[in-house]
This record gives C-alpha cells, structure tokens and sequence, in this order.
C-alpha cells in the first residue's frame, strides 16, 4: 500500500526527543512544526547528523530564517561528502 501517515503531537521537550519518537514510530520523514523564532534557534542544530540517513529532516512553512537554514544544510552535507571514501557512492 502506497501512500503517507501523519503522526502529530503537540510537542516534545527537545527536538532530539521528537526525532526519537518519529523514528520509534517508523518514520522516513520527521518534520519540525514551530514558530520562527524556534526555527532560527533549533532547525540550524537539526538532528541530520542524529538522524545518520534512517530518516529525511525537514522543516514546515517558510520561515524568515530559511536561507540560513539552507545554508547550513549545505554545509553539513558538504562535510560529510569530504568524510566519504573516494570510491563510496553519492550522498
């Protein structure tokens, strides 16, 4: 069966926490909902280097911050390209 189940929840202590409840769900996707002020603090530390590929990282809306969180995003794959083996497939 194709198709997307959402699991919502009115929030959680640390993002972290949030990532591991998605995860434990079964989750491919783990979205960060929040006001942008929250954005800009919590989304740039965004749990991509947790989440080590068991699951896509994205955040809802557009917020002000958005081209820095992209920037940072960018930076973070760019690192971890330069850790792989020469040989190893793209990220």
């Amino acid at each position: 069966m194709l198709g997307y189940k959402i699991q919502d929840n009115l929030g959680f202590a640390t993002v972290q926490e949030g990532v591991d409840a998605g995860l434990a769900a079964g989750a491919s996707i783990i979205v960060l909902c929040s006001s942008d002020d929250e954005y800009a603090e919590f989304a740039p530390r965004g749990p991509t280097s947790y989440l080590a590929g068991r699951a896509e990282f994205v955040v809802a809306g557009a917020p002000a911050c958005m081209e820095d969180l992209k920037a940072s995003r960018h930076r973070e794959l760019h690192q971890r390209q330069e850790q792989r083996p020469r040989n190893a497939p793209p990220v």
